[in-house]
């Protein structure tokens, strides 16, 4: 692939999506606020700041998987660029206090970079010049391409799981409502892409 900056950037507009699909903005809210500008400016200063934070969050584990597979193309060996991450997030695990990110949540994390670093190296191989052309060569129909997202949908599961039997915000049941709107906004947002991948014409 001639440019792995058209995944990174595929990748952080997904997160971006579906970070804004969690946290839309309610008009009716801003309607009476807009009236008084400081609240307003408040309002969405903190909403900006909010789909920064989730997006980064949701591209988080993308961005380490991507970052290991285009070193791995470019001849780092696997097992060290695997040993990096697990250093790199288990450094994040003990300086964590406030029980937002826990072992059981880095070990199935890790998982899903394994995952996705098979996924990158394959995508990098391809002679393709951006990322959706890349797609569409590594998976021929639009059916290959969703059985893959599903795939990627269970290893993210276990990820979800462990986040809410062992997450220490919230009550467990929060944790279920807030990973089920999770799973919604992506689903929705990642077979809408789908879609536009599938039935675009290249000009």
């Amino acid at each position: 692939m001639k440019s792995h900056n058209t995944i990174k950037k595929f990748e952080a507009r997904q997160s971006k999506r579906i970070a804004a699909a969690l946290i839309e903005m309610r008009k009716s809210k801003f309607n009476w606020r807009i009236v008084v500008f400081p609240l307003f400016a408040y309002d969405i200063i903190r909403y900006r700041l909010r789909l920064q934070q989730l997006r980064r969050n949701l591209f988080f584990t993308r961005e380490l998987a991507l970052d290991a597979s285009i070193n791995i193309h470019r001849g780092a060996e696997r097992a060290w660029e695997i040993r990096r991450i697990e250093i790199k997030t288990k450094d994040i695990l003990d300086k964590e206090k406030k029980g937002f990110y826990t072992d059981k949540i880095r070990n199935k994390q890790l998982q899903e970079i394994a995952f996705l670093v098979d996924h990158y190296l394959e995508v990098l191989e391809s002679n393709q010049t951006g990322y959706k052309d890349a797609l569409k060569s590594l998976y021929t129909a639009k059916g290959s391409y969703l059985a893959f997202l599903n795939r990627l949908q269970k290893v993210e599961e276990q990820v979800i799981q462990a986040a809410v039997t062992t997450m220490r915000k919230g009550t467990k049941k929060e944790r279920r409502l807030w990973f089920d709107k999770v799973r919604a906004a992506t689903k929705k947002i990642r077979l809408a892409e789908a879609e536009k991948i599938y039935t675009e014409v290249k000009k």
